[in-house]
């Protein structure tokens, strides 16, 4: 997998259109990489007589997944400050050196630099013209409090100082030889090494034997080097089973669709470290594998987690949460828990078919990298249960701690020992709120 020029399926052919019909947004189409794979279970298994001869130390690293699974998870109980403006959808978050917060808002159309004390002030304003953003969305940390903000309106990525000013504004694909790259200048970023290298998901599409294209199975991890402007494939994550298709249409041309599983067919994630290293989490057995190149790998342990029925319950929880995603506004993600939306019409899409047995234990986008290295997987559960939960992983892919986030809330970046949140209020605004948690703080409860 790792041979060959990861680019050759990434260009559009003529004809082709491209559609994700997960999450149903409006405007221009933007590739975003949700998928999922195929679910198994782990288990401790018969231990048998062999257990007695087991040290004290050996019995410890068997159960510890197990023990840690059933700890009491550390709590985030009251913020530090709240900002007294709400957001509509905060897409993206970075906290600078000096305290402050760059914030963009995708619905508004916005990009927000603040301080909880002192206020606010716009950054740039609407457009496509130098210095201007269309759909501000993920904010990518680049070195010296500089950021770059990708604008999934324009397919490209808007440059902001420290000082909050806009510069200039770039395509990964500008000096890749002609859309070298092909629909990673259409993909949202992932994330950011601490060189600012940026890195993004591959196509979920490559060409047969017959040179036909055809969904995958998997989709490379590809880094974009700034320095050298050079990208390069470092990791491979599967993807969710049927989430594809590829259709042909009437005058000729083919239509490429995304997104199509059900959200709780099962498929991995994958976080950046600021090392470089990518951690992918495997969700057939959930364990994190960490790769230092794409043949280069170690793997985590397993991690013991509660399997869920998919019941009735759990069908009509997720077929309502998904009236959610209809109005681009993804405060809750099917299958995580969390109230139904309000007074929101019913999907005009069919009710799913392709249910699992049992929930995944996560799902899509739903780890998290820290500055300090530790990853946080935002876990699914039971119907009813909305306040978020977190196993928390070291760079190795142990489970170190877990840790439950307030009611009506979501977790949309971290700092030098600060998360940041957004409270979700009745008419679904979000008030940004910080807490402070050390990188060294105990999370268990």
């Amino acid at each position: 997998m790792g041979g060959g020029n990861p680019f050759a399926v990434l260009r559009p052919a003529p004809g082709v259109s491209l559609t994700n019909e997960r999450y149903l947004k409006p405007g221009p189409w933007v590739y975003k990489a949700h998928d999922y794979w195929t679910v198994g279970v782990h288990c401790l298994g018969r231990i048998g007589r062999r257990m007695m001869r087991l040290s004290k130390s050996a019995l410890f690293a068997l159960f510890a997944p197990a023990l840690a699974a059933a700890q009491k998870p550390y709590t985030l109980a009251k913020p530090d400050a709240e900002y007294a403006e709400p957001f509509s959808q905060v897409a993206g978050l970075r906290e600078l050196g000096n305290g402050r917060v760059l914030v963009t808002d995708a619905r508004e159309k916005a990009i927000t630099l603040l301080d909880f004390e002192d206020g606010a002030v716009m950054v740039g304003r609407e457009g496509g013209g130098p210095g201007e953003y269309a759909i501000p969305t993920r904010i990518v940390a680049l070195p010296g409090d500089t950021s770059a903000i990708y604008d999934a309106g324009n397919g490209r990525y808007l440059i902001v100082g420290p000082d909050g000013n806009p510069a200039n504004d770039f395509r990964l694909d500008a000096a890749g030889g002609g859309g070298q790259l092909g629909l990673i200048v259409r993909t949202s970023p992932r994330g950011v090494d601490a060189h600012g290298n940026i890195y993004v998901q591959g196509s979920p599409f490559h060409l047969d034997a017959h040179s036909f294209l055809t969904p995958s199975d998997s989709a490379p991890v590809i880094r974009f080097e700034r320095a050298t402007l050079r990208a390069d494939t470092v990791a491979f994550t599967r993807l969710a089973k049927g989430n594809g298709s590829v259709t042909g249409r009437a005058g000729g041309g083919v239509e490429l669709r995304n997104g199509l599983a059900n959200p709780l067919v099962p498929g991995d994630d994958w976080v950046v470290l600021p090392d470089g290293r990518v951690v992918v989490i495997r969700a057939d057995d959930y364990h994190a594998d960490v790769y230092l190149s794409p043949t280069a790998s170690r793997s985590g342990p397993r991690i013991a987690y509660e399997k869920i029925r998919v019941d009735g319950a759990v069908k009509k929880m997720v077929e309502e949460q998904r009236v959610q995603l209809r109005r681009n506004a993804p405060n809750r993600v099917p299958g995580r828990g969390g109230a139904p939306p309000r007074g929101l019409p019913p999907p005009t899409r069919p009710l799913f078919t392709d249910w699992p047995d049992f929930m995944p234990p996560f799902l899509a986008q739903a780890a998290v990298a820290r500055p300090n290295g530790q990853i946080w997987v935002l876990r699914t559960q039971k119907p009813g249960n909305d306040a978020p939960l977190y196993d928390v992983l070291d760079d190795n892919g142990r489970l170190i701690g877990r840790v439950m986030l307030p009611h009506e809330t979501r977790l949309v970046g971290f700092g030098q020992g600060t998360v940041y949140l957004v409270r979700i209020d009745d008419d679904d605004l979000e008030h940004l709120q910080r807490y402070r948690l050390p990188f060294d703080a105990v999370l268990k409860g």
